[in-house]
């Protein structure tokens, strides 16, 4: 058996400075085999592997039974139904069934264009922002950069607001998932989260007639639509999806610009650099470092190495867009950037559904904190920045920065 690698990628040491990891890490080659906590050996695929990792759907899998693994099956015959039900999800699926779903969920997505969310966006941005006008200092992470893709994410999905600080509350202790203990004790939370979306996604359940739950239910292909538990497993993976991610790509994006002084004033000088600007934060910051793991659907030869039928993989998305086989001087963090070919939507079918969301959410938040709040700046010269223990995903734990001067 090939020796793991003894890698640090999930301290808050490592968060705040990756760089000099991720450059020893592709010295290994472009597939390093680690032990993670909880899912056990995995190989990161690093450099064009990991690209070629993800686009590869007849090699590596996503369901491991289609690896041969009952592993998953066993494990979800155990758990509570309302958690074993998330499973369901397409992000778990290969095609042909991954393509059924996506399909179903594309439909539903195509009734609200990203265009047309944008005021809506922007209108929640600024009434967060106006909770905030006369004080000095505050949390960005607590008071804006979660709670805007969290208000977001609940009126794409249709639900009343009255209930959004209700799921900020369930699903509040999903933020160490590194630490098993904490993943345990946040069980309770999502279940109770899961079996709310059960009522309220049913006729007469609340949900509001132009949000995406409804746009779910109803949607139909071939005489095809999501089953009950698909459609809870669905909406749970839009509101993680839209939320989490989203909120680590606003709040590292709004550190690296408040630790570059040089790039926020020329971003405050010239806004048509928004779109560059997003995209660099979401190369540099990564705020989703590695994707959900793959498996080998037989064995074979690979990026020069013997791999066996049933090994895991995963893409260290955050390895591969620091390489700088790709990117000129990537420990720079530089807002025109261009090209910028980042995996951080990821690539291959399981490309990101919410990537335009995401975006749009970025500028918006950018645009309109810096408009309002010129001379925002991090307090203390920054040595109040804590940075979460998490395997997978870039999370600052709080962003405390000065208003006014």
């Amino acid at each position: 058996m090939v020796e793991t690698r003894d890698f640090d990628i999930l301290s808050p040491g490592f968060h705040a400075n990756p760089f000099l990891t991720l450059d020893r890490v592709r010295t290994e080659g472009p597939v390093v085999p680690m032990r993670l906590p909880i899912v056990g050996r995995t190989w990161l695929a690093t450099h064009d592997a990991c690209a070629t990792l993800l686009k590869d759907h007849e090699s590596f899998a996503r369901d491991p039974a289609n690896a041969g693994s009952r592993t998953q099956a066993r494990i979800l015959r155990v758990l509570p139904r309302s958690l074993g039900l998330l499973a369901l999800n397409m992000l778990g699926h290969d095609d042909p069934e991954h393509r059924r779903l996506r399909g179903l969920v594309d439909q539903a997505f195509q009734r609200r264009t990203v265009e047309a969310m944008k005021p809506m966006i922007t209108q929640i941005a600024d009434r967060l922002l106006d909770e905030l006008e006369g004080r000095p200092e505050v949390d960005l992470m607590a008071e804006f950069c979660r709670d805007l893709p969290l208000s977001v994410i609940c009126a794409m999905l249709g639900l009343p607001e009255q209930e959004h600080d209700r799921f900020k509350s369930w699903l509040g202790g999903l933020k160490d998932t590194a630490n098993i203990g904490a993943v345990l004790r946040a069980i309770p939370g999502v279940i109770r989260a899961v079996r709310h979306l059960r009522r309220v996604s049913r006729l007469g359940g609340g949900a509001l007639p132009d949000g995406l739950i409804v746009a779910l239910r109803d949607a139909e292909t071939d005489g095809q639509k999501l089953s009950d538990d698909e459609l809870v497993s669905m909406i749970f993976l839009l509101f993680g999806a839209g939320q989490e991610t989203t909120t680590h790509l606003i709040s590292g994006g709004l550190f690296a610009l408040l630790s570059h002084e040089d790039q926020r004033r020329r971003l405050q000088s010239d806004l048509s650099l928004m779109p560059t600007c997003v995209e660099e934060c979401l190369r540099y910051v990564s705020p989703v470092q590695m994707t959900k793991p793959r498996f080998a659907t037989r064995d074979m030869v690979w990026q020069g190495r013997q791999f066996r039928r049933g090994e895991m993989f995963a893409g260290f998305l955050t390895a591969a867009n620091s390489d700088p086989a790709k990117f000129e001087d990537p420990h720079r963090f530089d807002i025109t950037r261009h090209p910028n070919p980042h995996l951080s939507f990821g690539t291959g079918v399981h490309f990101c559904l919410g990537f335009q969301r995401a975006r749009a959410e970025a500028a918006i938040a950018f645009e309109r904190i810096i408009a309002r709040f010129p001379d925002l700046r991090l307090s203390g010269e920054g040595e109040k920045i804590e940075w979460r223990k998490r395997l997978g995903i870039c999370a600052l734990a709080q962003l405390r920065v000065q208003l006014v001067t």
